[in-house]
């Protein structure tokens, strides 16, 4: 029971800190605001987290995980390239709007707050491996190279990897946006002989 006890309290901290972090940065991050808002006493937080150092981390592995599981559900949905980056996207979207742990741990790596901090390699990484293998099929329009879509994928979701996003507008909407911008770039991406693809990504 007490064990029990001891992970609740250490979630409520982790996702407290989450919050802080994401709308104040690690710097303006304070210990005492985030026990306050866990509603657990200043002892009980750093005996969980000693160091505001290492709460920063422990909020950073819950975002990388959930961050990770989510790119490879979305790996999973389709065996085109191309399709795989649509459907990262809307993922990477979707999780920068709904989970505040991924949103701390994004910033945490725009902050670079600590060198272990490369949230964005995450999913960038595999969009650079899709890119390549989108390439080498002969899936990319003539005018688009591996590096371009890369750039074009960073772009489009530079706007939403911001704290001011995370309280306007809403989800859907953004999706929405996402898929238009999809639509407006697919004929100048994709080959003409390349199979059809789903601005929208594909279904969950």
């Amino acid at each position: 029971m007490a064990q029990t006890r001891a992970a609740l309290t250490r979630r409520r901290v982790l996702l407290a800190a989450a919050v802080e972090l994401a709308n104040h940065g690690y710097t303006g991050t304070s210990l005492a605001r985030v026990a306050s808002q866990a509603g657990v006493t200043l002892g009980a937080l750093t005996f969980h987290f000693p160091t505001k150092p290492e709460l920063a981390h422990g909020v950073y592995e819950d975002g990388a995980a959930s961050t990770r599981a989510a790119i490879d559900r979305a790996l999973g949905r389709s065996q085109l390239p191309l399709q795989n980056v649509i459907d990262i996207t809307h993922e990477v979207s979707r999780l920068l709007r709904a989970d505040t742990t991924v949103q701390a741990a994004s910033r945490l790596s725009r902050e670079a707050a600590c060198t272990d901090y490369s949230w964005h390699q995450l999913w960038l990484s595999d969009i650079k491996r899709l890119a390549d293998k989108a390439h080498a099929r002969g899936d990319l329009g003539e005018n688009c190279s591996a590096g371009v879509l890369c750039s074009l994928v960073v772009c489009m979701l530079a706007r939403l990897d911001s704290p001011s996003v995370y309280t306007s507008g809403s989800m859907c909407e953004d999706l929405e946006v996402l898929s238009q911008l999809w639509c407006l770039v697919l004929g100048s991406v994709a080959a003409s002989c390349s199979p059809a693809l789903l601005p929208g990504g594909s279904p969950r």
